[in-house]
């Protein structure tokens, strides 16, 4: 009994001890905590994303050689030009005349040696920033649509170029040091000896037009067509859950989230997305429109084809591309064939599209067609009351899309007249007198 009070005192010492080591160690206590890699939501591409310079591209070049005009419309020989562009420096940019005639521009492309791209729109300069090596970082607010290159002096390693906006009346003129000039000549300009000719279609008081005097051989098409206006849903909306949908038609359906709204047209395989409190009337510079524009729709990969930039009203801060198929561009009265954005508010205000992709094509399918020249296109045109050469922009070839089921659709290649950026296809009938304006 004598030990029992010793050993309760030892027994007591070492819970006191132990209480003291715990209480330690939960103090000093640091945990291995493991570091939570933050999840990033997945990003939603519809399509491959895309350079700004796959959409600018010229529809057409004509050149002049002894009096003569020649010229093409190949989407290879376009690549071409805008591949030769590249890394150009351009040693100045000045402006000529900002009262610029149509007789005025008729007599420089008819200059010897010269040879003249054409665009669908007016183009900002800061558009061909990746392309030129301009001397100056502060590029002018203004736009152009057609190049003019004059090659006479290429021996000198330097070339002449002049810009011209149809829409400003403005020339402006640029000096190119070109130390590779052998190598544009041999690849741009040395093929152009064996383009076809070009007839040029004077109009007095008016630019004058240039057409293919032989008679064009192109393909008709028939291609399956992917559609997806789901995915558009879940990248134009901040949240898709919260996304409600109705049926408004048999061939309309509506999803409204409380601030925007976007319809889906199954007849003409269209959406158009609305915010409408970004709407806004303050007007954009078009090289910003063009930039916001390209951003806002490369962004969720909304390129889902060859569209290419092709106009732009600044008075709405509208912009649109157009569909292209092997270098010609698409015209329907079934289906919408065209990118339409509307700028708001530091935001998209209106988004109109195709939410259609051609998938693949059916070889059995494909049939060749000749056309006329556009000569003789002309020549019927000019025996018409119905339509006023003066009045037209230009005249095309081009893809006419019909559908053959819901997810085939053909492609017909046919003249068509340009006016004010809608078409008119030249069929028969409408050359008869019969009018048919078509997107």
């Amino acid at each position: 009994m004598k030990y029992i009070e010793p050993v309760k005192s030892v027994v007591l010492f070492l819970l006191v001890m132990l209480s003291v080591v715990l209480t330690y160690m939960i103090w000093t206590y640091t945990p291995d905590y493991k570091v939570i890699e933050q999840t990033e939501e997945k990003e939603i591409l519809i399509g491959p994303q895309k350079k700004m310079e796959n959409l600018i591209r010229p529809y057409k070049a004509i050149y002049r050689f002894d009096k003569e005009f020649t010229g093409t419309v190949s989407n290879g020989a376009m690549e071409d030009i805008m591949e030769a562009f590249k890394g150009w420096n351009v040693l100045d940019l000045v402006p000529i005349n900002n009262n610029l005639t149509a007789n005025s521009v008729n007599e420089m492309i008819r200059t010897n040696n010269f040879m003249t791209v054409f665009f669908t729109g007016e183009i900002p300069y800061s558009a061909f920033n990746s392309i030129f090596q301009f001397p100056d970082k502060e590029l002018p607010e203004t736009t152009f649509n057609r190049m003019m290159i004059d090659w006479s002096n290429y021996n000198n390693k330097e070339l002449q170029v002049f810009f011209i906006s149809s829409n400003n009346e403005l020339l402006m003129r640029s000096r190119v040091s070109l130390e590779n000039a052998n190598q544009f000549v041999r690849n741009v300009i040395e093929p152009a000896k064996t383009y076809g000719t070009f007839k040029e279609v004077e109009r007095d008081g008016f630019t004058s037009l240039y057409i293919a005097n032989d008679k064009i051989e192109s393909a008709k098409y028939t291609y399956f067509i992917e559609e997806q206006p789901e995915l558009f849903k879940d990248v134009l909306f901040t949240n898709p859950n919260n996304v409600l949908r109705t049926d408004e038609s048999v061939t309309i359906e509506k999803y409204q989230d409380g601030l925007s709204r976007m319809t889906i047209d199954s007849k003409l395989k269209s959406l158009t997305y609305v915010y409408p409190a970004a709407e806004s009337s303050v007007r954009i510079e078009p090289s910003k429109l063009l930039t916001d524009s390209f951003e806002f729709i490369n962004e969720h990969g909304g390129f889902t084809a060859d569209y290419r930039y092709v106009s732009t009203s600044t008075s709405n801060n509208q912009l649109d591309y157009q569909l292209y198929l092997h270098g010609l561009p698409i015209y329907s009265d079934q289906a919408i064939s065209r990118i339409t954005t509307v700028w708001g508010d530091n935001r998209i205000f209106r988004y109109k599209r195709p939410y259609f992709s051609f998938e693949k094509d059916i070889p059995s399918e494909k049939e060749m067609k000749e056309l006329p020249s556009g000569s003789e296109v002309v020549e019927k045109i000019q025996d018409l009351n119905n339509i006023d050469l003066s009045d037209i922009d230009d005249i095309v070839v081009g893809y006419y899309l019909t559908h053959k089921q819901s997810t085939i659709v053909t492609l017909e290649p046919c003249w068509f007249a340009i006016r004010n950026g809608v078409s008119t296809k030249l069929t028969p009938e409408i050359l008869g007198g019969v009018k048919n304006g078509l997107e």
